[in-house]
């Protein structure tokens, strides 16, 4: 049997940190930010096309955006497995928990490998981003819970770290035990963690199978695992969307991925993504992540 690999990519987000351009009804995520004049979500997308064994993609999003979602996915010729609608959000551990449940409901594999993705990410090698997405396949393969470092480049107070049992090196692809996870540290902090080759910034991009994330699940945070069943239980098809039922999934605790599961599970892998990652949070990581002119302005429009 071949092993699937679905996509998961998370459409909430408000990046109120670029407004004007930015808007509560028009988030960052669904805007053209790049030279190829596709939005952030759509290249999420675009970039997995030469993955082996890619799935359709279950993307998740609340009410709002629901349309916008599918017509931008339309627009890529991308007819999603499955677009799960919020009620409201919840953070990404119900929000995977979703993903995963209804993962298992693939025809052609009972354990498909998930990549969980923000919609809004830019990467600029998109060749290292796939060849270390295809190593991080051999150890979801294995049980392992993956997720993907960053290698600083500044001591950057606007990410959390992670911290790995090995150092990385430069240029080589290598899995590492996770041994803690840092909040957001303050600059004199950051500056260390940029000297110790253990510590990388915390992308926010996992991969695991959908069997092994919920056994974590139900060990750290099984109310997570019974709100998230009740949801999909009880919800409505619409359209494209199928939509959570309200009064379960509010029963969910508000709580992240990584403090739910990441912290405390033996099963944590790091991989370092050295491919122009930026999560374009500001103005400033928009204009560093642009192609400028002499005069190092970026005009676009």
């Amino acid at each position: 049997m071949v092993l699937k690999i679905v996509p998961v990519i998370m459409c909430g987000g408000s990046g109120s940190r670029l407004w004007p351009l930015s808007r509560k009804s028009f988030p960052k995520q669904f805007l053209s930010l790049s030279d190829n004049k596709k939005s952030l979500l759509q290249n999420t997308q675009l970039r997995l096309k030469n993955l082996n064994n890619l799935n359709e993609p279950i993307l998740i999003c609340n009410e709002e955006h629901r349309f916008i979602v599918a017509e931008q996915m339309r627009d890529i010729k991308i007819k999603p497995f499955s677009i799960l609608l919020e009620p409201f959000g919840r953070n990404t551990a119900p929000a995977i928990t979703i993903a995963a449940l209804k993962a298992l409901e693939l025809k052609d594999d009972p354990d498909p490998v998930l990549l969980i993705l923000s919609s809004d990410h830019e990467i600029k090698d998109t060749r290292s981003f796939l060849e270390v997405i295809n190593y991080g396949v051999e150890f979801a393969k294995k049980d392992k819970i993956v997720t993907f470092g960053i290698p600083p480049n500044s001591p950057h107070t606007g990410y959390g770290y992670i911290k790995s049992e090995k150092p990385f090196e430069k240029n080589i692809i290598s899995g590492s035990n996770i041994l803690k996870f840092v909040e957001k540290p303050n600059l004199e902090t950051a500056k260390e963690f940029l000297k110790d080759k253990r510590f990388s910034w915390n992308s926010g991009i996992f991969m695991f199978k959908a069997k092994t994330i919920l056994e974590e699940l139900n060990k750290f945070v099984p109310e997570v695992v019974t709100a998230c069943k009740e949801a999909i239980l009880k919800s409505k098809l619409d359209l494209d969307f199928q939509r959570l039922d309200k009064d379960a999934f509010g029963t969910c605790p508000d709580i992240s991925i990584d403090f739910s599961i990441m912290e405390k599970t033996s099963k944590g892998t790091v991989l370092p993504l050295d491919a122009g990652w930026s999560d374009i949070g500001s103005w400033e990581s928009l204009w560093e992540t642009s192609d400028k002119d002499k005069n190092g302005n970026f005009f676009n429009g």
